[in-house]
């Protein structure tokens, strides 16, 4: 019994260390995201919660807080924004600008909603998750690529407050002497709405950084084995990082290592749709607000245009202008980062090929290289909006069209009024 005894308890201790360093690599991915996460915080969006250093669901206490902040914003909202008249169809002309506004917040309202009282399973499975995907990628044992991966995020946070600050100062100087309540009480919200398709891309970069390890490994792959058929010796520049070294190893019969890089890929391709059901309705509502942004400029412009020898409208132009430009430069960061992630799955899929089309290697090696190429079709790393939209750089051509298109329907509406 003894003998028994002494046979256990290691293998009990190894499984406290191995929980203990499971932990320990979730709060420091955590760490990397988390500037971005404290101003979530800061609207009453919660995510999940850190208790004894482990991520779990948010309790009652935080679900509570969430709706009554979002109860007094609504209070408050409502008093400023004379919601009643705009939704009852008695706005004037000169509370157009305020449908921007009423859009802006009935995201905030329903994002804050979703987001902290139905979604904490999948934004904690996307998490542990991404520390798996690390375990296989050998991401974890190098401190550089959480630190990147954190400068990262906080250029990103910094470059937020930096334009909506500016630009919400500008806003208030139009106004002259006259401060607008309402207006102090909308733009917290517009700063939300930037925040979280911000940590919406943050989350696709982290998918497109370890695509990249993948194809690193691949490269490096290739590279090794084709240098082994040459008898020059090339001296190069030894960099740091995982993917620096060969991990497929050499061809073989036995190696099985680009299988593992498919499961890898099958990973990502699973974190990705799920980041893409947790922001579908942000994504959404953003493009919503957006489209709103340019109707009511180009309505407001050509009212302007009409009234120009009054110059009542001026200031109204010029700061519907600006925060439309704001949206829709939104629009082109969150493309771009789509974008990105689509071309790093293409460079994978050439590589594959290149792997599949190499008949001097073993066949069980090309095998897995058709399998890892079969995943890659399985898997587009495609982000739709509720199936309708692909965003990728394509987005801001089709927006182009549609605007262009409203211009059109608007100056000849305008004629009959």
């Amino acid at each position: 019994m003894e003998v028994l005894e002494t046979q256990r308890q290691p293998s009990i201790e190894d499984s406290e260390e191995n929980d203990s360093m499971r932990t320990n690599k979730v709060i420091e991915l955590l760490n990397t995201n988390r500037p971005a996460l404290i101003l979530e915080y800061l609207f009453g969006i919660f995510r999940f919660r850190v208790q004894n250093n482990e991520v779990v669901p948010i309790n009652k206490t935080m679900k509570i807080l969430c709706i009554v902040q979002l109860s007094i914003y609504i209070a408050f909202f409502s008093v400023f924004i004379r919601i009643s008249s705009v939704i009852s169809g008695t706005a004037k002309f000169e509370d157009m600008d305020e449908v921007p506004s009423i859009v802006i917040v009935t995201q905030y309202i329903f994002s804050s909603i979703r987001t902290s009282l139905f979604f904490n399973e999948e934004n904690i499975k996307i998490l542990t998750t991404l520390v798996d995907l690390d375990d296989k990628l050998y991401l974890n044992t190098n401190q550089n690529f959480y630190k990147k991966s954190r400068r990262v995020t906080i250029k990103v946070v910094v470059i937020l407050l930096l334009v909506h600050t500016v630009v919400s100062i500008i806003d208030m100087l139009t106004d002259g002497n006259n401060i607008d309540m309402s207006k102090i009480v909308v733009l917290p919200v517009y700063m939300e709405q930037s925040l979280e398709i911000s940590v919406f891309c943050l989350m696709v970069m982290m998918l497109t950084r370890r695509l990249k390890v993948i194809n690193n490994y691949l490269v490096k792959f290739i590279d090794e084995k084709d240098s082994n058929k040459a008898s020059v010796f090339i001296v190069r520049e030894k960099k740091d990082g995982p993917e620096e070294f060969n991990l497929i190893g050499r061809a073989s019969s036995d190696n099985m290592k680009i299988r593992d890089l498919a499961v890898t890929y099958d990973i990502i391709g699973e974190t990705c749709a799920l980041i893409n059901e947790v922001f579908n309705f942000q994504i959404f509502m953003t493009l919503i607000a957006t489209f709103t942004y340019v109707v009511i400029t180009i309505w407001t412009g050509l009212g302007f245009y009409r009234n120009s020898a009054s110059g009542s409208n001026t200031a109204s132009l010029a700061t519907i202008i600006l925060w439309c430009i704001t949206a829709i430069c939104l629009i082109v960061f969150m493309s771009m980062t789509c974008e990105k992630l689509l071309l790093a799955r293409t460079e994978t899929k050439v590589l594959v090929n290149k792997i599949i089309m190499d008949y001097n290697l073993p066949k069980t090696m090309r095998v897995q290289a058709k399998a890892f190429m079969e995943l890659i079709e399985a898997w587009p790393l495609r982000i739709y909006i509720y199936d309708m939209f692909s965003v990728d750089i394509t987005l801001m051509l089709k927006y182009i069209s549609v605007a262009t298109t409203y211009l059109i329907v608007i100056i000849q509406i305008s004629h009959f009024i």
